[in-house]
């Protein structure tokens, strides 16, 4: 029997430890929140591949695997990584909450997940600006961190002689002596880690697809058939880079809208 594999190709993917997999807001440090990532090829392992250990008798490995490709913004370059099945998510099961109060939460999840959905890939023109299909939801990601501030009150014969604001750490060094109010606010920001620059179109090339099956037929490894050159000014480096990545990865919808459409004359 054919594996049968969960994603494909152009799919937008998390490891499963993503916190917005399982609430509106990211709470801790986000540094250490994966990103969104594109699959950019398939791999079926064959039957000698060993996913069971021998002594316990418990799952050690799986017979689908898949390279994903993320875009490190510290390093302004692409990066691959091999990534089992059952250790990714689709970011069908994101939740993206909006900052505003006007909207509820569960409309703007459901409006970005819609809109991402509906995304095509990019129609090659050379010269057009192009976009990584993650882009919108990395920068759109929040956290929420919560502020603690006390109002000391300096008493002078029943008067308030002096007012300040102290941070969480001191308020246990002023709990015996001093009287106030404890002053919990959460706040709500941007995450924009991972985020891409946009990218101009510079190149294209057919993939030859060999090796694409194992000896008895079987599928191996499921790529694209096109791929896209595209340049980006690598700010890391202070140069420009150019890398061929499957046209999936990339969408003509600006993500954004800006007072001048980017592509304003292209057919795109």
């Amino acid at each position: 029997m054919d594996l049968v594999n969960s994603f494909s190709v152009g799919d937008i993917v998390t490891f499963k430890t993503h916190p917005l997999l399982y609430d509106f807001k990211i709470k801790g440090d986000g540094k250490l929140v994966p990103p969104f990532m594109v699959v950019k090829e398939v791999f079926f392992e064959d039957y000698k591949k060993k996913i069971v250990d021998d002594s316990t008798g418990e799952i050690i490995a799986e017979r689908i695997k898949y390279t994903c490709v993320f875009f490190d913004d510290n390093k302004s370059e692409f990066k691959d990584v091999v990534i089992y099945e059952s250790m990714l998510a689709s970011f069908k099961k994101f939740y993206i909450a909006r900052i505003e109060d006007k909207i509820k939460e569960e409309e703007e999840h459901i409006s970005l997940i819609d809109e991402v959905s509906k995304y095509t890939h990019a129609k090659y023109k050379y010269g057009n600006l192009v976009y990584f299909k993650t882009k919108k939801l990395e920068i759109l990601k929040k956290r929420s961190s919560v502020k603690i501030t006390k109002d000391l009150l300096y008493s002078d014969e029943g008067k308030i002689a002096d007012k300040k604001k102290i941070t969480a750490k001191e308020i246990d060094n002023h709990k015996e002596d001093k009287k106030g109010l404890v002053e919990r606010k959460e706040i709500t920001q941007y995450v924009v880690n991972y985020s891409t620059p946009e990218f101009i179109l510079c190149g294209f090339k057919r993939e030859l697809g060999t090796d694409l099956f194992y000896p008895n037929g079987k599928k191996k490894k499921i790529v694209s058939e096109i791929l896209y050159k595209v340049k980006w000014f690598n700010s890391s480096q202070m140069k420009f880079s150019e890398q061929y990545l499957p046209m999936e990865c990339f969408i003509n919808e600006q993500p954004f809208p800006t007072i001048v459409p980017h592509n304003n004359n292209a057919d795109t």
